[in-house]
């Protein structure tokens, strides 16, 4: 069963292996590989992590509260690595699981400004105060399902903008990579044309296979009205390749590691629903509006 360290702001008492809880340093204060120790006892205590997982805290070091170590956390299983952050008393006795925050500072501004990406495939206005920004996989069957729901909301919000980001997930789906590479391509020959393209591919989303991808990926693109031979000299280029794998990038550095993912002005949606979609689209348009209001009376 997969368990995840992401879990609300709750402060615990740290228990269960009473030698560890024990040792400290000659001054009382346990030393770093002390609350090492402690924290990758208590975390496999916590979430029953047997020998077939490997936990791995790092050394604590100073975080934004004084009194408060911030512990990088590793966890390993069956190939599959998380990665997560605990903060630790000086004392060594209190944990917190979950994120720091600064309340004085946008929590989506970061990544709102990362996600400022410039030319990309896209639905809607090429500028806009609400973007909508999905990062996706074309083999992906709940990213089908993203897509006829981005589909059918899209003439509604006439001002916001939808793009569209590759994030092929080449260890579950064999052709994911070249669908995506197919995708930037359509989008380079024509970007009016990309929308129908994209869509293409989705609908026969169950009819493609890692033998019969290359033809089937030509074939639907001379449906959409592009020019097969082009599509095919772009994808054998290596800068296509270059910005598919640039995606790719900037989704981890977002920590986007399933599909689809979704950022409404930097603000992160993954999974979720069409409701919940237009609540985080509605809140921004509302935002939006209140800042050029704000502005205007200045």
């Amino acid at each position: 069963m997969k368990r995840t360290l992401q879990a609300g702001l709750i402060i615990c008492a740290l228990a269960g292996v009473a030698a560890l809880w024990a040792q400290q340093s000659p001054t009382g204060t346990p030393l770093p590989a002390q609350i090492e120790q402690r924290v990758e006892a208590y975390l496999r205590h916590y979430y029953a992590w047997g020998p077939q997982f490997t936990v791995k805290a790092e050394t604590p070091k100073p975080s934004l509260i004084p009194d408060l170590y911030e512990v990088p956390v590793e966890i390993s299983f069956r190939g599959q690595t998380e990665t997560a952050k605990v903060f630790i008393s000086h004392n060594g006795k209190y944990m917190i699981r979950g994120e720091l925050t600064d309340l004085l500072v946008d929590p989506f501004a970061a990544a709102r400004a990362k996600l400022d990406v410039g030319d990309h495939p896209h639905l809607g206005p090429a500028k806009a105060c609400v973007n909508v920004v999905e990062f996706a996989d074309f083999q992906c069957p709940h990213c089908k399902e993203a897509n006829e729901a981005l589909t059918a909301i899209e003439p509604q919000y006439p001002d916001v903008k939808f793009t569209f980001m590759d994030f092929p997930l080449t260890q579950l789906h064999p052709w994911a990579l070249k669908a995506a590479l197919a995708g930037r391509c359509a989008y380079k020959q024509n970007p009016a044309l990309y929308p129908k393209y994209r869509g293409l591919i989705f609908a026969q989303q169950d009819q493609i296979t890692a033998d019969n991808a290359s033809d089937k990926l030509l074939n639907l693109a001379s449906q959409a009205g592009l020019n097969a031979s082009t599509l095919t000299a772009c994808m054998a280029d290596p800068a296509t390749k270059a910005e598919v794998e640039a995606d790719e990038n900037l989704g981890k550095s977002l920590n986007v590691n399933s599909t689809p993912t979704l950022f409404v002005n930097g603000r992160p949606m993954i999974g979720g629903t069409e409701q919940l979609l237009e609540q985080f689209i509605g809140y921004e348009q509302d935002e939006c509006k209140a800042h050029a209001s704000a502005a205007a009376h200045n």
